[in-house]
This record gives structure tokens, sequence and C-alpha cells, in this order.
């Protein structure tokens, strides 16, 4: 069953829980635990820089991990929310661990 990004796509003020997401680029249901790893199969190497599928950016490859994690970070307020899951963070730093722990 997919579910909304709620917080990153949306302006509700809850979360619904997911199991999986529709990908956006090649509309596959993804599980939430692999979503920036699927996001991230979706980039074109070129030389020593990748294309972003999601904003279509050139990002070195070494840093190209955490370019794709920030799509899935939303500002809410004084929190970070978490765009797969819906959990909230004070941090962005913290946000960005959880995503790399959870959804990879």
């Amino acid at each position: 069953m997919a579910t909304e990004l709620c917080f990153a796509c949306t302006d509700k003020d809850y979360a619904r829980p997911a199991t999986t997401i529709t990908c956006s680029v090649c509309k596959k249901e993804v599980s939430w635990r692999e979503a920036v790893t699927h996001y991230m199969g979706h980039g074109k190497k070129s030389g020593n820089d990748v294309v972003c599928p999601i904003c279509n950016t050139k990002v070195k490859q070494q840093e190209y991990r955490n370019h794709v994690r920030r799509h899935f970070a939303a500002k809410r307020g004084l929190f970070y929310i978490c765009g797969i899951c819906g959990r909230s963070f004070v941090t962005l730093r913290s946000l960005l661990v959880h995503i790399s722990k959870t959804h990879e």
C-alpha cells in the first residue's frame, strides 16, 4: 500500500504511516527503508560528478548521498521533518543521521 509523503509534499499537520513510497522517477513502489538508496540508483554519472534524478543538479560523487538525503528533509516551524516517515527532529544533522540509518 503506497503512502504519500505527507510532510514533504503537503501542508497537513499529521503523518500517515508509510510502508512503501512511489518513486517519482520510475513510478516503482519502493520500501521506505530503501528510499534513498533507490533514488541514488537513478543518478547519471558525468565524469567525477553525478546528476541528481530529483533536481537535475550536478553534484560531486562523494557528496551525492548527502545531497539525495536532503531531498527528504522538510523544515516545519522549529523542526525538521523526515519526508519519508514523518518523524520530527530538532536539528538537520539529527534528521540526516535518521535518514541514513533508517531509510538506506
